[in-house]
Formats: C-alpha cells, sequence, structure tokens
C-alpha cells in the first residue's frame, strides 16, 4: 500500500482537480488540472528529488478554449488541461518529484509530491472538538467499542506538527537556508513533511499496533493539526465532539477555575471556527467529505441510541461492536464529568451568572450559537424538528 501528496507551488500557474492526499494500492499516480500560461508551447516534465527526469510518466495536454472563455482570461493567455500518469512499479522507500513548466526557456516549477510505501492500519479514529464537549465519554465508548489499545488522551500529532513548522522555519528562514550551494537550501518542504509523517506513524504504530489507531485529543491545537493527521492517514475518521455555549462554558469553569468566563467563552467559540477551517482544508485535500461526523453531547445523553447508530454507520462497526458502543454510552461510566447530567435543558437565565457575564457571552458566542443551531432557551435547540428527532 501506498500514500501521497501533493502540493501547488504556483496556483496561479496550475491547479490540481483531484485529491491531493490519498492511498494507492500500487505506486501510479494519476492526476490532472488546468494550466494558464502566456505561449501556445507548453512541455511539462517530472524530476526526482535530485533533478533527473523521470522516464516512467505519461503526460498529455489539451487546449481548452471553452475554460479560457468561462476563466474571462485575456487573448495573450492559454488554458490547458493536463493529466499525468506516473508509475514507479515498485517502490521500496519515499520517492519524491517535481513537475515542471518549460516555457522559451524558462522553468517554473508547478508541484511537489511524494509517494510513500505504508502499511496504514484498518481503522484511524480522531476524536476531537472543544473540552468539556464530551470527548472523553465518547472516546471511552470507542475504545470499548473497537477494543482498541489506546490512551486517555493523546497530542502526539500535534507535537508533531509543531515539530515540523518549526523545522520549516529553520529550512526557509535561517541565514545559512539562504544560501545557494548548502543542502538545506536544496531541501524542499515535502521531503521535511514526508519525514515527520513517518515519524507520526511510526510512533502510533509503536504504541498501537497495525490494526486499529485511536485518538482522542481536545482542544484548538489539536484542530489546527487535523489536515497534518490526514496526510499521514488519509483513510482517517473524525468525530468532532461539541455542546451549547453555556453548558461548556459552565463545566469549563468547574474544571479550569484559573481561567476567566470571557476566555472560556472565546475558546468555545474559536473551536468551531478552527474546525471550520480545519474541515475546509481536508475536504480541498481529498476531495470528499465523507471523512467526518458531528456528536452534540446533548444528544449522546438523550438519544444515545440514535447517536450509537450514527457511529455505526459511519465507522462500519459491527452490530456486537455497536452494542458495546450503546452499553458504555448509555452508562453512567463517564470520565471527567464535573456534574450530574441531565436531560432537561436549561435556559441562560438558569445559569445564575451575573449581567456582565450574560453580556460577555451573548457578544462573544450569538453569531456562533445562530450558525450551531443552539437557543438561550430550555429547548437546547433554535429548530425544534432537530430536538424532536432526538426524543
Amino acid at each position: 500500500m501506498y500514500s501521497y501528496y501533493i502540493e501547488e507551488c504556483e496556483p496561479e500557474v496550475g491547479l490540481i482537480r483531484d485529491a491531493k492526499a490519498g492511498v494507492l494500492n500500487n505506486a501510479e499516480l494519476g492526476f490532472g488540472g488546468r494550466l494558464i500560461v502566456n505561449s501556445d508551447t507548453t512541455d511539462l516534465v517530472v524530476k526526482d528529488l535530485l533533478g533527473q527526469v523521470q522516464s516512467e510518466v505519461k503526460i498529455h495536454l489539451t487546449l481548452a478554449p471553452k475554460l479560457h472563455t468561462d476563466l474571462g482570461l485575456s487573448d495573450d493567455k492559454k488554458v490547458y488541461r493536463f493529466s499525468i500518469n506516473l508509475n514507479k512499479k515498485t517502490l521500496a522507500k519515499d520517492f519524491h518529484f517535481s513537475v515542471h513548466l518549460n516555457q522559451k526557456n524558462h522553468e517554473v516549477q508547478l508541484f511537489n509530491g511524494f509517494i510513500q510505501p505504508v502499511e496504514l492500519p484498518d481503522k484511524v479514529l480522531l476524536i476531537v472538538g472543544s473540552p468539556r464537549s464530551g470527548t472523553s465519554a465518547l472516546g471511552k465508548a470507542c475504545r470499548k467499542a473497537l477494543k482498541a489499545q489506546t490512551h486517555g488522551e493523546s497530542h502526539v500529532i500535534e507535537g508533531v506538527s509543531k515539530a515540523l513548522k518549526d523545522t520549516e522555519i529553520f529550512f526557509e528562514d535561517s541565514i545559512t537556508a539562504g544560501i545557494n550551494g548548502n543542502l538545506v537550501n536544496s531541501v524542499p518542504k515535502t521531503v521535511l513533511l514526508a519525514e515527520h509523517l513517518n515519524m507520526l506513524r511510526n510512533i502510533y504504530k509503536l504504541y498501537y499496533g497495525d490494526i486499529i489507531h485511536l485518538d482522542k485529543t481536545p482542544g484548538i491545537p489539536m484542530l489546527h493539526s487535523l489536515p497534518f493527521a490526514f496526510m499521514a492517514w488519509p483513510n482517517a475518521k473524525v468525530i468532532f465532539c461539541k455542546r451549547r455555549a453555556m453548558e461548556n462554558i459552565q463545566s469549563r469553569l468547574i474544571k479550569f477555575p484559573k481561567v476567566n468566563f470571557f476566555q472560556h467563552a472565546k475558546q468555545w467559540k474559536q473551536s468551531f471556527i478552527t474546525w471550520r477551517q480545519s474541515r475546509q482544508k481536508i475536504t480541498q485535500l481529498l476531495k470528499r467529505n465523507d471523512w467526518f461526523v458531528e456528536v452534540d453531547q446533548y444528544d449522546m445523553a438523550v438519544s444515545a441510541e440514535k447517536v450509537c447508530i450514527e457511529l455505526g454507520k459511519f465507522l462500519r462497526l459491527t452490530k456486537s461492536e455497536e452494542k458495546r458502543l450503546l452499553l458504555q454510552l448509555s452508562s453512567t461510566d463517564r470520565p471527567e464529568q464535573t456534574s450530574a447530567l441531565t436531560l432537561k435543558a436549561k435556559s441562560l437565565q438558569d445559569f445564575n451568572w451575573s449581567e456582565s457575564q450574560l453580556d460577555e457571552l451573548r457578544k462573544c458566542c450569538d453569531k456562533e450559537m445562530i450558525m450551531q443551531n443552539y437557543s438561550y432557551s430550555d429547548t437546547y435547540y433554535l429548530n425544534n424538528d432537530q430536538e424532536e428527532t432526538n426524543d
């Protein structure tokens, strides 16, 4: 099995229409897109890391006059559709490549990428969300359902992702990196990415084996790191746990009393913003949106069976796995619980916060509350139809 990643170096010239990350059964990578150039004569070549032109590649270019009209381009611009099929036949180690456009003795590097021999586990499940939104309860339920070996929380993905960013800064901004002739000046970002992906996969394989990787890591840094995780495991699934602002902030205040009210409200809001940003990046990366599901903690409490049916389909659980999931999710064995769960939602006034706190919450959270279909009343959801389907 192989995984791959492709990045666009000059998006205004070359754009990829296909997935930029994924899994391959063979070391054969095909992708295509469009080129916008200033000349009729266009030549594409594929090179390896050392600059050698690759012969195991098929390249097709065709003019696209209709696309030229659709894009409203000037007459001095030409638009081509391209397809590239790179076949390495056998591959024992990472293969790095780049795609170059040659025009009138001028070369432009359009894409960088790599193909990696990998052994991906059957299931990679990442449980994320704002702290105090049910990640611990759902993480434990999924662990029991899948009989997975796991830790309470991981934070390894965000740690390796941060290491990659720190490494990139040195390779891009250090004095030595700016000197032609130095090796550090020649190493592309995709090499650094590939090596960190290998590191990440090796850590999880060392601790969790080859079958199931289950990672429960709440918080904004993990949400930021999700696109990096999908470059490592394009077959991963994500469960995003969420909760209405009032219940989440109240639980945060009990668990983290040294953090002030406004910061809790701000972090609740930012979790959703960061989730949407990463969700968009991953969907563009994979060119599909079947990799995630969102689960509200309120629904886990009032409609555990329906939540388990949804997760069973999403995770392709067996009947026995789904039964174990429901048994744990319906139990009173809930880690990190700060107060007794109630099936009755409360209104904003029931939380006994000061007027200034209520004002801060509304100013910070109003827009996100509406976007998430949350109410400030005891109906929990703005749209009663959603709550009725959970009865």
